[in-house]
């Protein structure tokens, strides 16, 4: 565990040191970014708003006029003489269409009494043909048609109502030149818009200097802050580059050294691991050495494997120890004095001296700025102040202090120090106008206006079009009845009788359709013209939806009403409503200088990001740095731990790995009592005394397993010669024939893979019988 856990940090620490200056570079490219996002939110809300705004009061303004006038006819129901004026003027609009209505009208009645004429023929035709036909098809035509009723229709155009009246009646209007009456009272409203004016033109271009004034010092505050704000994100930039170009230098050139060293510790540590896991698999799975062809994986080698270990430990202990104490120290420091302090700024006694002796201000504003007092001489801008505003997710504004430079405060103070709530209060006292001799309409003019009221035009009425006309002017279409009749005839046998009948069919037909696209399609026409022409007219002889002889006496009403209103409280309703407006102008300065105010303190340049950017940079530092160091030293600690027990351990076991077992094959006796030559009955050594035998077996039954071994002779035999093994014993035939006795393994003898010492034989040589 410890040898993995110095290799894994010391890549981790690798990783974190070399990619420690790109994500310094990262993040500040992050935080410049922010702050130009904010200036140019800055930017926009105090120049191109502005500019909106003064736009919307600069349109206000020359629309004023417009604007009294308008509310003023509204409150003075002056609007009445608007509508009669108009009115009058389109007399003689009136009188063309009922002109085109009475042209209309006639034609109608002309196309009917052709249609009637021509039906009347068709129908006559054609109940004679059908009647004489006697094919169903031809009653069936007759009766579903209903073709002896061809001829009438439900429209009268004699009801239909004569203008001809009601246009001369029109004629003697407009020769009178009645609508002069009102164009009067509509000069004299004129005359008042063009007073306004004059007047408000006037101080038009006052107001517009006022506000590009005061446009041209938002540019001014803009820019302010812009400078302050760019202030800080060259610093930013400025230290960024210059540090981590000197950081890149130390880290190309030194930071392969620590890490191939960092390699070289984790090295060593794996060697003895890897010796001391190879010694005990060789202690545990292999055999013990006896001596007598050992394999290469025995205890044996698991002893020499334990003793390198030893001696690895004992050759780098002291050098492994020195590292792992350097990098605690190093570890514990930048923990303790770094990673602590950062994460708590706020509360941790490091950060509090280290804050206490730095004040941002010596390195945002080093230089004196529009008279404001030098960097000395503002409040203190501590690190932690920037941090903890940052969390909170203040604005750049509140967290840089930029209050101490440029107070937005002050641009509430604009429109009194560029002078344009004065010129707006000079704009209501020039509005005046001489309201002792307003008329708007003379008593001759009313009296002829009035009389127009019992003119022929009292007489109209729509409703007679609309109850007299329809698009239906045939109970059946013409079309269908031909189409039909065209049907019939080829259904009709071709005989000499009904020859006749289906041509005059054939002929009735084209009559039909003749008649549908000549009269049939004009009635409809001109009748859907002449309802609208009759609503049209109907609807300009109303007023407030009273007839044509109650709307003028009512026009004449209001129109004097206005004219006392006009001469009693005209003058104060203009200056009133010119207040209004001014204060509404007012009013939307205030609340733009509100909004900024607002925005650029709680809104614009929220530092959420930059808190992102810093717990991102604490986070590069310590969990890919400082951690890693510090799991460095912990591994190594670690291993370095448990080196004092390993060599108690290793150096046990390596001498208790050393002890082999006895020789496990057959003992070869160095002697065998064998007398190849004597001519004597022989005796196998098998045959010895059994207790003999017996109490050899009991001896070595009776030898302990970890028994030394027993010291030979000079041949390697053993030089105490007991009973011997039944695999001793001469198993030579004593009679051989014709040849030398051959030597036979005995039933106990060991694997042929041994070697075992054959006894000696005597061969007397050849008989007669070989």
């Amino acid at each position: 565990f410890g040898v993995i856990v110095t290799f894994a940090t010391n890549s981790y620490m690798q990783q974190g040191i070399e990619n420690s200056t790109n994500r310094v570079r990262d993040a500040s490219n992050d935080t410049c970014k922010f702050l130009q996002t904010t200036s140019g939110q800055i930017d926009h809300i105090l120049v191109t708003n502005y500019k909106q705004l003064s736009i919307q009061l600069e349109n206000i303004m020359r629309e004023t006029s417009s604007f009294i006038i308008k509310e003023l006819e509204q409150k003075s129901m002056a609007v009445s003489l608007i509508y009669l004026t108009d009115f009058l003027e389109k007399l003689p609009q009136l009188k063309i269409k009922l002109q085109k209505m009475k042209s209309i009208t006639n034609d109608l009645r002309v196309y009917a009494s052709q249609l009637s004429d021509g039906l009347r023929g068709v129908k006559r035709e054609l109940l004679v043909m059908l009647t004489k036909c006697n094919n169903k098809a031809c009653q069936d035509v007759l009766n579903k048609y209903e073709i002896g009723k061809l001829d009438a229709n439900g429209i009268h155009y004699d009801q239909l109502p004569d203008v001809t009246d009601i246009i001369d009646n029109l004629d003697s209007l407009i020769s009178k030149d009645i609508a002069s009456a009102g164009k009067r009272g509509r000069d004299m409203l004129n005359q008042m818009r063009a007073h306004l004016n004059t007047t408000i033109a006037k101080y038009t271009p006052k107001v517009i200097d006022s506000i590009n004034k005061a446009g041209n010092a938002f540019k001014k505050a803009s820019d302010s802050i812009k400078m302050e704000i760019n202030k800080v994100s060259q610093v930013i930039k400025d230290n960024t580059h210059k540090y981590t170009g000197v950081a890149d230098g130390y880290l190309n050139e030194y930071g392969p050294y620590r890490f191939h060293f960092g390699i070289a510790v984790c090295s060593i540590l794996l060697t003895i691991l890897v010796f001391v896991v190879a010694a005990l698999l060789c202690g545990i799975c292999g055999k013990r050495p006896d001596g007598y062809g050992d394999d290469c994986c025995n205890k044996g080698s698991g002893s020499r494997f334990l003793m390198l270990a030893v001696t690895f430990i004992f050759l780098f202990i002291s050098a492994i120890a020195l590292i792992t104490l350097v990098h605690f120290l190093i570890g514990l420091i930048a923990y303790r004095g770094v990673c602590l302090p950062l994460k708590d700024p706020q509360n941790d006694n490091i950060f509090a001296h280290f804050d206490n002796a730095i004040n941002l201000n010596n390195v945002l504003y080093p230089q004196q700025n529009k008279g404001k007092p030098t960097s000395g001489g503002l409040p203190a801008l501590r690190i932690s102040h920037v941090i903890t505003a940052c969390q909170r997710n203040q604005t750049i504004y509140e967290v840089l202090h930029i209050h101490n430079r440029i107070d937005i405060h002050e641009i509430k103070d604009y429109p009194a120090q560029y002078k344009i709530n004065q010129t707006l209060d000079d704009l209501v006292d020039g509005i005046s106008f001489d309201d002792s001799d307003i008329q708007i309409l003379s008593p001759e003019d009313k009296q002829r206006i009035l009389s127009l009221a019992d003119s022929a035009l009292k007489n109209f009425d729509s409703a007679q079009y609309i109850d007299n006309l329809n698009d239906t002017i045939t109970k059946h279409s013409l079309t269908e009845i031909a189409q039909e009749l065209l049907q019939t005839a080829k259904k009709i046998d071709k005989s000499e009788d009904m020859k006749d009948v289906q041509v005059s069919l054939r002929n009735q037909a084209l009559h039909l359709e003749t008649y549908e696209q000549n009269w049939v399609i004009p009635m409809k026409n001109k009748s859907v013209e002449l309802i609208r022409l009759a609503n049209d007219l109907d609807y300009s002889l109303r007023y407030k939806d009273r007839p044509f002889h109650e709307s003028i006496p009512l026009l004449v009403n209001e129109i004097e009403r206005a004219q006392l209103f006009f001469r009693v409280d005209g003058r104060q309703f203009v200056k009133d409503t010119a207040i209004n407006l001014t204060q509404y102008f007012a009013s939307e300065i205030e609340n733009y200088l509100r909004m900024v105010v607002q925005a650029v303190e709680k809104k614009i340049g929220l530092c959420a990001p930059l808190a992102n950017v810093y717990d991102a940079g604490v986070v590069s530092l310590c969990s890919a740095i400082v951690d890693p160091l510090n799991g460095f030293w912990a591994g190594a600690a670690l291993c370095i731990v448990l080196f004092l027990p390993t060599l108690v351990v290793a150096v046990k076991l390596a001498s208790l790995y050393q002890k082999s077992d006895p020789y496990p094959g057959p003992l070869v006796e160095s002697e065998y009592l064998y007398d190849a030559y004597s001519e004597r009955d022989h005796i196998p050594l098998a045959n010895g005394p059994k207790n003999k035998r017996r109490k050899n077996k009991d001896r070595r039954r009776g030898r302990e397993y970890y028994e030394e071994p027993v010291p030979s002779s000079a041949h390697g035999i053993p030089p105490t010669v007991g009973v011997r093994d039944t695999r001793y014993n001469d198993m030579a035939p004593k009679h051989w024939d014709g040849g030398p006795p051959r030597y036979q393994n005995p039933p106990m003898a060991p694997p042929a893979s041994e070697y075992e010492r054959p006894p000696p034989y005597y061969y007397p040589g050849a008989t007669e019988q070989d």
